[in-house]
């Protein structure tokens, strides 16, 4: 029960935890594991989930809770039929189970049987017309097939029995405007500020609707309202700062801020507002202001989360990530549950290449907020990334359901349908968010990409365009749009529309390198090539045009021309590690291997964590030289990869040492590194041959066949036929 009550408050972490203990002191107790089981499902953890139920189930497989969590687990999990079975029979067992008709209903959709999943969620409120949560349910299931006044009707009946929730009221908002009926909706929000007088947030709410449709003047003043006739509320004015730098007057928010500072400066609201300042001038590039503000608050409150995130991200804007890593950790020690400095913490993680470390650190942050919309996104977002959209979604589709009006949210969540190839859900997602947010890009942008990828062109094209109008600098937006119409045959209108965009910012080099790559998919060189050498003049500091015109000029044959422009871009972008690589590569390939070789060493020593200069520094050392002072620099460099989870790093750590003569210390790396690349030619010749020094010589047979089956041009493709043949093998 203190679990229950625990969840109930967003104590999440505190939850699990008494959810755990009942587990511990009683490990048949169904209930406790389904609990914990739900929640770590909607965290995103569904093998951990299944992990937690499984005993549970052996002792009671007729729970229809239990099997509700597997089910949702199994649907996370892409086991859509065992995920089927666990909540048709859930259902059948317990038709009253909310939760089991909820997520029946909501895999019925996923199936494309929406009329299904509405019978099923209308016969359950005939004999429990008070659900709240299954009312939602059928208001997003009426949203789907295009009835807002239905949706309309069931978010009013949820709003009559939870008149005190402020969420309910935005949703219901939110079906208005969606269904074009901008009046209704501007009522309901009023009504929540009456409904709630003493709530800020639905003041603040209101005010963001109003700014949101385009009325920005009249959502100020009605923020002004508020706050005359409650001038001491400072919650209300660090929302007026915050729609003031909505709307771009930032000097009018720094001038609030200030105000509020001054006002009572112990106050928490007057550290909120320090922060604030602080990362305006953050945003400006000041950072040097930014920390004294930063400091400043750390004096008041040594522990104030904000400032601590403020620090950690000027640390990595100063390309310091361990650094960042090392001080976040050390004030975790402090201050375990500090969201803010978890959150930095992630980005500074992700920066290092620690995906992992990313997500355990965002996990932590939820265990302690997990009603922390922010904290939800990011983590979705890392989900994304690595290849894990279906619990993105289920994470995401939970958190808008509880902030409906939270933009960043609804943005993560169409476009985690769209990692998922749930192209009908992220197409109502679009629209959805284009209803929220009329008056910015996101929405048109992500229903353009869907459109695209239905092949809805022409209505691609438009959203696209629509993009371009509210935002005409949006360059992804730009971009698309040439891109399909160049694809589709229209390449006039695409060629117009860059050098429209050209026009009227000439002095944007993006517009224009878009223009070249334009014709460079076309293999049109001779165009492409005075198309960048402009853009390098206008941004001599971006890296891509430099790399763009050295592709034409190596499309046309021109090396020296190709070699000319690396090195004039290395100099511009102080040492652009994109366009060093390429240049060592180019030299590599000329015979300049020290030229090469320095290339490489200026980069590590300005970017010592930089992975692919240490990793291609150190396979060059080995290659090309055999003293051992360049061993030795070989193994310093690459002496951390021993840890790493890539295929190419371990490679690199197991041929180095190899080189080295440390035959068997090196076996089991480059076994780990064909473990993590299967198919590279080269890392299988790498292990066949420490293999061959290590007596398995059928192994390394093996290995050389794969790596000699044709195509077979890596670097070593001869030493490894030679020694194939020594073998009585023939492939290759």
């Amino acid at each position: 029960m203190n679990g229950r009550v625990a969840e109930k408050l967003g104590d999440l972490r505190g939850a699990a935890g008494m959810y755990q203990s009942t587990i511990d002191a009683s490990s048949e107790h169904a209930q406790a594991r389904a609990n914990l089981g739900r929640m770590l499902v909607f965290g995103g953890g569904p093998e951990r989930a299944l992990e937690v139920v499984a005993p549970g189930l052996a002792n009671h497989p007729e729970d229809a809770d239990l099997l509700t969590v597997r089910a949702a687990a199994r649907n996370q999990l892409n086991d859509k039929a065992g995920a089927l079975e666990d909540a048709e029979h859930a259902v059948k067992i317990a038709p009253e189970n909310e939760s089991a008709v909820a997520l029946l209903a909501s895999m019925k959709r996923q199936a494309g049987q929406p009329d299904r999943a509405i019978e099923l969620v209308r016969n359950f409120l005939a004999k429990h017309p008070d659900s709240v949560d299954l009312r939602q349910v059928l208001a997003s299931l009426y949203t789907s097939v295009n009835d807002p006044e239905m949706a309309q009707q069931e978010l009013r009946k949820v709003v009559e029995l939870r008149p005190k929730e402020l969420s309910h009221r935005l949703q219901l908002a939110l079906q208005f405007a969606r269904a074009r009926k901008p009046d209704e909706a501007e009522k309901v929000m009023r009504e929540a500020t009456a409904a709630l007088p003493d709530s800020h947030e639905a003041k603040l709410a209101y005010v963001d609707f109003l700014v949101a449709q385009g009325s920005r003047e009249r959502g100020e003043q009605a923020l002004l309202q508020f706050i005359e006739r409650d001038p001491k509320n400072y919650d209300l004015q660090l929302g007026l700062g915050a729609v003031q730098q909505r709307l771009g007057a930032v000097d009018k928010a720094l001038a609030t801020y200030n105000r509020i500072v001054a006002a009572d400066p112990e106050s928490p609201a007057a550290i909120s507002a320090s922060n604030r300042i602080a990362a305006v001038y953050v945003t400006r590039g000041n950072d040097d202001e930014a920390l004294k503000f930063v400091d400043a608050t750390l004096k008041r409150n040594p522990r104030d989360n904000d400032a601590l995130m403020l620090r950690g991200n000027i640390s990595l804007a100063r390309n310091d990530a361990s650094a960042a890593v090392a001080d976040l950790r050390a004030v975790l020690r402090d201050q375990p549950a500090a969201v803010g400095v978890l959150r930095t913490l992630a980005h500074a993680h992700i920066t290092n290449g620690e995906p992992a470390l990313a997500e355990e650190a965002l996990r932590q942050a939820m265990d302690v907020a997990g009603a922390d919309v922010a904290v939800r996104v990011e983590l979705a977002q890392l989900l994304i990334q690595t290849k894990r959209g279906s619990q993105a979604v289920s994470l995401l589709e939970e958190t808008v359901k509880s902030a409906p009006t939270d933009i960043p949210a609804r943005e993560a969540l169409t476009r985690s349908y769209i990692a998922t190839q749930d192209f009908d859900a992220a197409r109502t997602a679009a629209e959805d968010l284009k209803t929220a947010a009329p008056g910015i890009a996101a929405g048109p942008f992500l229903a353009g990409v869907v459109a695209q990828a239905q092949q809805r062109l022409d209505d691609a094209v438009a959203n696209y365009s629509r993009a371009l109008e509210l935002q005409p600098g949006a360059m992804d937006a730009l971009a698309a749009a040439t891109r399909v119409d160049w694809a589709n045959g229209k390449r006039e209108r695409a060629i117009a529309r860059v050098n429209s965009a050209i026009a009227a910012n000439p002095k944007n080099a993006v517009p224009r390198n878009l223009l070249g790559e334009t014709y460079l998919s076309d293999r049109n060189f001779s165009q492409a090539q005075p198309v960048f050498a402009e853009a390098t003049k206008i941004a001599p500091e971006w890296w891509m045009p430099w790399r763009n015109l050295a592709i034409s000029q190596l499309g046309k044959g021109d090396v020296p021309g190709a070699l000319a422009t690396y090195e004039a871009g290395v100099a511009a972008t102080k040492h652009e590690p994109m366009l060093v690589c390429d240049l060592a590569a180019l030299y590599e390939r000329q015979g300049r291997i020290d030229d090469a070789i320095r290339q490489y060493q200026v980069v590590h020593e300005k970017r010592p964590r930089y992975d692919v200069a240490a990793n291609n520094l150190a396979m060059l050392l080995v290659t090309y030289r055999k003293d051992r002072a360049s061993l030795d620099q070989a193994r310093t460099l690459t002496e951390s990869f021993a840890k790493s989870d890539s295929g190419p790093l371990l490679d690199t750590h197991g041929w180095v040492m190899f080189k080295l003569g440390q035959f068997t210390e090196a076996l089991p790396v480059l076994e780990r590194a064909v473990q993590r690349a299967p198919d590279s030619k080269v890392i299988r010749y790498h292990l066949a041959m420490a293999q061959l020094k290590t007596g398995l010589r059928d192994k390394a047979r093996d290995n050389l066949e794969h790596a000699l089956a044709a195509p077979a041009t890596f670097s070593g493709a001869e030493e490894a036929r030679t020694a194939l043949a020594s073998l009585g093998g023939g492939k290759g």
